[in-house]
């Protein structure tokens, strides 16, 4: 099972939206777990978590050597086994940043899942789960420079007088590590992982399993068409709203009182239907007919990962990558 994989939206005022994340938008870059008990065929061809936290604490490594030549002292003092999460830009005079995080993980895959779970963190349970293990960092406009090779007036990016490496300190790792730049779209895996999920819900039988859901949900007070609707909760946005507004909402990204009933109630159905065990079913199904169409590129893709898993074991032990 991969743990929590973000996906950080850095809305800049005026400037749309723009995707950012340490490796195809993710952090932390998470591998499966061999031998899980929800494994899925498509884990065969990643990294498991321990594999990929190597890789992870290499490229941070790096970057912390990067950094002290660019005359940063700024990953001092950080871990590179339990790093902060990729780096968000400061606000400035001249733009306003909204941080918006939508987290996934396979324990969340088809929607919130157990009922403690549920009854502790509503449907925020995968955002939950990586602010357990992400570590924050505050960056200074130049040190974000420095990290991302993202200027911050669009000009070439510097920092101390000298020019900074393509997709900065962490960009410049990632390509001794890898021996390429940082991905700018998701991996053959990850891409796989979403068309398996569209091609299972179009089968008749995922539809029936939310048609059931959605008359067990009716029983306990709720009219949802699909689980997708219960975790949207376009029912609850008025009561949220006002809760804002009277200044009684507190943390934005805790659930509120009526987010934790409605996802125990999902849960509780998702269980007494059968549910998880027929999408799980449905969706392992198709991703084993993609992996026999695109068996060579996830090969390679898999050697790719091994590579480099290899290549940041010589980096932590002091070795040349």
């Amino acid at each position: 099972m991969r743990r929590a994989l973000p996906l950080v939206l850095l809305l800049a005022a005026g400037l749309g939206l723009t995707l950012c994340g340490d490796r195809a938008g993710t952090w932390p870059p998470g591998g499966s777990t061999a031998g899980g008990r929800d494994t899925q065929p498509l884990d065969a061809f990643e990294l498991t978590d321990a594999e990929q936290d190597t890789v992870t604490a290499a490229r941070w490594t790096l970057a912390a050597q990067c950094m002290r030549r660019l005359g940063f002292d700024s990953l001092a003092d950080v871990d590179p086994r339990h790093p902060p999460g990729p780096p968000q830009r400061p606000a400035d005079a001249f733009r306003t940043v909204l941080t918006l995080v939508a987290v996934s993980d396979d324990a969340h895959r088809y929607g919130v899942q157990d009922p403690a779970d549920a009854a502790a963190h509503g449907y925020r349970g995968a955002l939950a789960a990586y602010r357990a293990h992400a570590r924050e960092k505050t960056w200074t406009m130049p040190e974000y420079v420095a990290l991302t090779g993202s200027p911050a007036d669009g000009g070439p990016a510097r920092a101390h007088g000298r020019p900074v490496p393509d997709g900065g300190c962490l960009g410049e790792a990632e390509r001794r590590i890898r021996g390429t730049g940082s991905r700018t779209g998701p991996d053959p895996v990850s891409a796989l992982r979403g068309e398996s999920r569209r091609r299972a819900e179009q089968n008749p039988a995922w539809q029936r399993a939310d048609r059931t859901w959605s008359a067990c949900m009716r029983g306990a007070g709720y009219h949802y068409a699909t689980p997708a609707d219960a975790q949207r909760g376009d029912d609850r946005r008025e009561e949220d709203l006002r809760l804002r507004l009277s200044g009684e909402r507190g943390d934005p990204d805790l659930p509120t009182g009526a987010e934790k009933r409605t996802a125990v109630a999902d849960a509780r159905c998702k269980q007494r239907t059968g549910y998880l065990r027929t999408v799980r079913a449905l969706d392992a199904r198709a991703q084993e007919r993609l992996i026999a169409g695109h068996r060579a590129e996830l090969d390679r893709h898999h050697a790719s990962e091994r590579a480099a898993v290899r290549t940041a074991g010589r980096v932590l032990a002091g070795g040349t990558p």
